[in-house]
């Protein structure tokens, strides 16, 4: 598990100090996957560079699995520093070395034993898909085969934390997810924490756990993807399944925001409504789809003959969260906390 407590960031600079994090608090338990989204300037690369301390805090606490990172320097810095693994977004792979060869550099670093790195760099070809590509060279590769290769080297000293800096910007569809499947596999089969700092929403929504929104240095919301989606408040929610609604049809009484609170909601719900309850309904727009752990889902419905509140409890019994009109509208607020 990594904890961050109290993190700040800042520069001095011949025009004064320039403030870049100002009080990151966040936990990133084993075997789940925490996004780190925001716009350009929001400070994602500087929490990136402090967690993996290429770059040290100017205050706060790093901790893995307990132990303060943060306040450590030198030699001991060096041997924590093996508990995190780093994925780049470009996979910094050195063009003139094989794939066998750039996964073992970190263990070659380390002086491991030519047999036991030729082992361990084996096992984490087959672990990423690429055993038949020892003897290539990146150059050699594309894009998301490159990527992996990136992920088996940072995989090489057994980190418990991997970090995962824009790892999938740039590439197309096919390699993104295989990238994503992977990393999901990883999380699961060797009980990593990963924080998956990005700025793609779709990205977001397919893997992680949770998803800590930065703004201007500050963690503006955070909560777990399923919570923030079915919020009529989060910002962050309206962006990771986002709406396009049709406007409310003459000889409807209002409309409906409604959001999947519930891993597993009857396909049906729909349906059952406008035949079991005889309600006129119109679906002005909406987004479902799986998740891995269950069905996201966030719609828009025109509604007659049925009074609101009443139509609200239903969906409400059957693990719907619905609103009236403009519900889905993010309010403004400094941080929205979903409870995890």
């Amino acid at each position: 598990m990594i904890e961050i407590r109290d993190l700040h960031k800042h520069y001095d600079t011949a025009e004064g100090r320039i403030s870049v994090l100002r009080g990151i608090d966040l936990q990133v338990p084993s075997r789940s996957i925490t996004a780190v989204v925001g716009p350009s300037g929001a400070g994602k690369s500087t929490l990136s560079h402090c967690i993996s301390l290429l770059e040290k805090p100017s205050n706060g606490q790093i901790l893995v699995d307990g132990k303060d990172l943060s306040a450590l320097s030198g030699k001991a810095l060096r041997a924590e520093r093996r508990a995190i693994g780093t994925i780049f977004q470009n996979s910094a792979l050195l063009r003139r070395m094989t794939v066998a060869e750039n996964i073992a550099l970190p263990l070659r670093n380390l002086g491991v034993v030519h047999h036991q790195m030729q082992d361990r760099v084996a096992e984490l070809l087959d672990r990423v898909g690429l055993a038949d590509k020892a003897n290539a060279y990146p150059g050699q590769l594309s894009g998301g085969q490159r990527q992996r290769v990136g992920i088996a080297r940072a995989l090489a000293l057994r980190p418990r934390l991997l970090l995962s800096d824009e790892s999938t910007s740039g590439l197309d569809p096919e390699s993104t997810a295989q990238v994503l499947e992977l990393l999901d596999s990883l999380r699961s089969d060797l009980g990593l924490a990963i924080i998956l700092i990005t700025h793609e929403m779709d990205v977001v929504r397919h893997v992680a756990d949770q998803v800590a929104q930065l703004d201007h240095g500050r963690i503006a919301e955070y909560g777990q993807v399923r919570e923030l989606v079915s919020s009529p408040v989060s910002q962050t929610g309206a962006k990771l399944l986002p709406l396009r609604p049709e406007p409310l049809p003459v000889g409807f009484d209002y409309e409906l925001a409604v959001a999947y609170r519930q891993r597993n909601v009857d396909p049906t719900w729909l349906t059952r409504l406008a035949v079991e309850h005889n309600a006129r309904v119109a679906l002005l727009g909406g987004s479902v789809e799986s998740h891995h752990e269950g069905t996201l889902g966030r719609v828009r419905l025109g509604v007659a003959g049925l009074d609101a509140a009443e139509v609200i409890s239903l969906l409400d019994s059957w693990g719907l969260t619905a609103t009236v009109r403009d519900g889905w509208e993010p309010a403004e607020t400094e941080r929205i906390e979903v409870a995890v």
